[in-house]
């Protein structure tokens, strides 16, 4: 979600006076809460018309009205990796004169493509290193603006207040605040998680760090592994709502992350991330900006990271932030 930042930037900056609105589900409307770019933020979640707990469907029909109440000229669906059904139906729904969709992705035909009136074909497979942000804005039919490619999470004061008042009872008059995150949802995708805890020994006493650990629900195994390598103080935040691990990061000096949500979160905030990568393509997924590194495994094996890269890498960028 955070990668369709820069797309809905850019249509602000060409349709100033439009009135935009952004649907998301549950998890990534907490992310994209008080963005500036768009004037309403429009909730879809499915549990209350499905499932085990509660759902009805009777309740999409009012939750569809209300959408065509809203009288949308325009629908877009930006998909770069898949498409959704659920998705390209509530376009169609929403009573939007022009729907706009992948018709296809990489020669891959979308098969609720029928609910665009423009479909687009799109087809990267020459451009392997193409970054997800820009694949978001080519879902446009029409040349937009040039704009500023970087993520970003709006905080309100509050929650800035919270955030900083965290990392600097955390600090306790140390220099730095370095948040580690050693779990992924994608096994592959972590380096492991004894290797954090080396990194965060060593940058503990060579830069003066305090070890903060963001941990969510599928996390756990990782977290634990690398609690029982350090010898150093470690503070936990673990299962926290978004936006709170959002606004310690944005006062955190480094995150050093695997390739996973965390990773965009803190660039979002405008963190300095050091991302570690595996099989996923870093050129693509990577945070783009000159504050941000990545570091991939030879043969795409993030294990075959070394822990001395990511410690020259770490020091690099916390003595640029200095």
């Amino acid at each position: 979600m955070l990668c369709v930042v820069p797309l809905l930037r850019a249509l602000r900056a060409r349709y100033a006076a439009s009135f935009i609105a952004l649907m998301a589900s549950p998890v990534n409307h907490a992310v994209m809460q008080n963005l500036r770019y768009i004037n309403e933020l429009l909730s879809y979640d499915k549990r209350q018309f499905i499932g085990k707990e509660g759902g009805n469907l009777l309740r999409f029909i009012p939750y569809v009205r209300s959408l065509r109440e809203m009288h949308f000229d325009i629908a877009v669906v930006p998909s770069t990796v898949s498409t959704s059904f659920t998705s390209d139906m509530l376009a169609y729904l929403s009573g939007a004169r022009i729907r706009i969709g992948a018709g296809s992705i990489d020669g891959k035909e979308n098969p609720s493509a029928f609910f665009f009136t423009h479909p687009r074909f799109l087809d990267w497979r020459g451009r392997p290193g193409y970054h997800q942000v820009q694949r978001n804005i080519d879902i446009w039919p029409e040349p937009l603006p040039p704009t500023d490619p970087s993520l970003e999470i709006t905080l309100s004061g509050h929650k800035i207040g919270e955030g900083k008042s965290f990392v600097s009872n955390v600090k306790a008059g140390r220099a730095r605040a370095i948040v580690y995150h050693p779990g992924a949802g994608k096994p592959p995708n972590k380096w492991p998680a004894s290797r954090f805890a080396q990194v965060a020994e060593e940058l503990s006493r060579s830069e003066d760090s305090v070890v903060v650990i963001t941990s969510g629900p599928m996390d756990a195994l990782a977290t634990q592994e690398m609690i029982n390598g350090l010898s150093v103080g470690y503070h936990l935040v673990q299962n926290e709502p978004v936006r709170r691990v959002a606004a310690i990061l944005k006062f955190a000096d480094l995150l050093i992350t695997n390739d996973t949500g965390i990773m965009h979160i803190g660039a979002g905030v405008g963190t300095p991330v050091l991302s570690l990568f595996g099989p996923t393509d870093p050129e693509q997924w990577a945070p783009i900006g000159a504050r941000h590194r990545y570091l991939r495994g030879e043969g795409g094996d993030i294990a075959e990271i070394p822990v001395d890269d990511v410690l020259s890498n770490a020091r690099d960028m916390l003595r640029a932030g200095a």
